[in-house]
């Protein structure tokens, strides 16, 4: 499990499976997920959608994506409902 120290360190893994998916034309998660990564502002709102993106990317199924991205994903998910929730 992927515990992120900071903002930076989420985003900059967030940005770095995005890209894998553009590089592999995984259009199914990129439609998901890229309309509220794109708006994101650091507002409580926007990790609340992002979140949900997030959710909504892994309702494609586990066979959708390899181990190590399934772990990745639910590692951003944890950590994004930290960030609204504050848990």
């Amino acid at each position: 499990m992927t515990r992120f120290q900071s903002n930076d360190e989420f985003f900059a893994a967030l940005l770095q499976q995005i890209e894998q998916w553009c590089d592999r034309r995984q259009l199914g998660a990129l439609a998901r997920l890229l309309p509220s990564y794109t708006a994101f502002d650091g507002l409580t709102d926007s990790w609340a959608r992002l979140c949900e993106a997030l959710k909504d990317t892994r309702a494609m199924g586990r066979e959708a994506f390899g181990t190590v991205e399934w772990d990745l994903l639910n590692d951003l998910i944890r950590a994004a409902e930290r960030a609204v929730f504050r848990r």
